[in-house]
């Protein structure tokens, strides 16, 4: 019996000309994970076998770690790098970013 896949893929700035910036997740019909990262600089990947509960339980907590330090760091880009832009709406930067 084969097991349940995942196959999710996305631009993490779509409209956006100047940004290949993606990630690719996965889990294959052999239990196998990978989330990728990729930016125009390089990319990361998490990899673990879920056939094993061990990596099972390590695969959910780098997850886990991963949504905690990048919510951490929207957290601190917005309390310090957005001073100057507090009265703009966050979709008229976009427009401004084109």
């Amino acid at each position: 019996m084969s097991k349940p896949t995942y196959n999710k893929k996305s631009f993490l700035l779509p409209d956006s000309p100047r940004s290949m910036a993606s990630y690719h997740a996965k889990v294959m019909e052999d239990g196998i994970m990978k989330l990728t990262i990729h930016d125009c600089k390089g990319s990361i990947q998490l990899h673990n076998n879920l056939n094993n509960p061990g990596e099972v339980y390590e695969a959910y907590h780098k997850l886990e770690a991963l949504l905690k330090g990048i919510s951490e760091l929207q957290d601190f880009i917005y309390q310090n790098f957005t001073n100057d832009i507090n009265t703009r709406n966050f979709s008229q930067l976009q427009e401004l970013e084109r």
